[in-house]
């Protein structure tokens, strides 16, 4: 049987070690439990629609020799902000809406269009011509 001095050196040293557990514990667990991991990150409305856009160009109806031709074509929104050139002395610089709508008018020229799915749709008219822009997200530049 040890003695009873032993008993006690040996209570104080396992006090002693649960303590200071209990400290180390302390510092790396914050109160309420174990710690959260991140918040995952969540692109602003603003960046959401950010990007390099290219694909079909297709006339419906062209009155004027400078209409765009049917082919391929490209369009950039940064800052949810298209920017479209259409025809000489005619570039749309549009604001994209949080749900991805667009629409505006420049010098008598209409464009309508939606940012859905990375896609881009558009559809541009004027007295003169109308051109509808089916393009595809390509890359993201910011």
């Amino acid at each position: 049987m040890p003695k009873p001095y032993r008993l006690v050196t040996i209570f104080r040293r396992t006090a002693l070690m649960l303590v200071a557990a209990g400290l180390v514990g302390a510092c790396t667990v914050p109160f309420g439990g174990q710690a959260l991991p991140p918040a995952p990150h969540t692109p602003t409305p603003v960046s959401l629609f950010d990007g390099s856009y290219q694909g079909k160009v297709r006339a419906v109806g062209a009155n004027a020799a400078d209409c765009p031709k049917n082919g391929y074509g490209v369009a950039e929104i940064g800052d949810a902000t298209l920017t479209l050139p259409y025809r000489p002395g005619v570039i749309f610089s549009v604001p994209v809406a949080a749900d991805g709508a667009l629409h505006q008018t420049v010098e008598g020229t209409r464009i309508e269009g939606r940012v859905v799915q990375k896609r881009l749709d558009l559809l541009v008219s004027s007295g003169a011509c109308q051109t509808r822009y089916r393009l595809r997200y390509v890359w993201n530049h910011s």
